[in-house]
This record gives structure tokens, sequence and C-alpha cells, in this order.
């Protein structure tokens, strides 16, 4: 008999509405901490993407690929679909959901040997690049209760630190 009394209370509380507790059509606002309402970005998928820059390199068929240095170069992020963000706020996301490596632009002048082993009868490629990401993102303005409201989404590549070639192999 204790026990329905509880689950009674229970739902009378949920029904009626507690306070500090928003309901999921109340107009109030949400517990202190939890939205504070504002402009927000948010990545939601990513994957990893290699963002060439400068000359590919082909070799073979067959035999070893040995590039000895890769001209200076330079690897952006960039919006690549959608609007109303900027590439700072992006990246600033980014450091926080995807990697701290995260940056709007990397350069490099250094050089830089890569030395691969041809499969035979097939052509290597090589391109000098950023081992960067390409996101999915979303800017929306979220009021206090929480909701979101004038959604947009877009895609992004960005940059990271991390450089080097990708490697990849063709028949011709």
């Amino acid at each position: 008999m204790k026990r329905s009394v509880v689950t009674a209370v229970a739902i009378f509380a949920i029904a009626a509405g507690v306070p500090g507790i928003a309901q999921a059509d109340s107009p109030d606002p949400a517990p202190a901490d939890v939205c504070d309402g504002g402009w927000k970005v948010d990545i939601y998928a990513q994957s990893k993407k290699h963002l060439g820059m400068g000359p590919k390199y082909k070799d073979g068929p067959g035999g070893t690929m040995v590039l000895t240095r890769a001209e200076a170069g330079t690897a952006s992020t960039k919006i690549t679909d959608g609007g109303g963000v900027t590439v700072s706020g992006i990246v600033a996301e980014a450091k926080v959901e995807v990697s701290r490596e995260s940056v709007k632009e990397v350069s490099w002048d250094t050089q830089h040997q890569f030395r691969r082993n041809i499969t035979r009868n097939k052509y290597g490629n090589a391109q000098h690049g950023s081992w960067g990401h390409n996101v999915k993102w979303q800017k929306y303005y979220q009021l206090p209760n929480c909701r979101k409201t004038q959604i947009t989404h877009g895609a992004a590549d960005i940059a990271n630190t991390t450089i080097g070639f990708r490697y990849w192999e063709t028949s011709s």
C-alpha cells in the first residue's frame, strides 16, 4: 500500500509541475545553469580528412616512390556548406569537440622525405597536406527554456597541425 501512495505522489508532482523542473511544453525557463540562451554552434558529425595542398605526385608502375622535398604550402579551414558561422567559431568548437590541434591555417616549408613501395603494375600517388577533419555543424539560437530556434547547418573542412603525405594507388 505504501508503494502505490509514493507512486501517486510522484505522478501528481510531475503532472502538476514542480518549480525548477521545466516541462516539455512549458514556457518556463529551465533550471539555472542548464540553458543560458543565446547563439550556439555545435558539431554533430566528424570524419578524418586529408586536406591536400599543392602538387599531386605520381610514379610507377611498380617500384618505389621517394619524395625528398615538399614545396612550401598552406592548408586552411574552410566552410564548405552553409553560412552564418565564422571560421574562427568553427575552429573554436572543433578544438573542444574534435581535436585540440584544430587550427584556422597550418603552413609548412621544411623538407620531408616520404618513401613507399608501389604494388606491381600499379601507380603510386601522393600529396602533402594537413591531416584534418570534415565536420557537420549547426548554428542555432537557444531559448532560456532550452528550445532551439533559427537553426542553420552546414559542413566545414578543418585543418590540423599534423601534416604529411597521403598515399594511394591507381591502375593507370
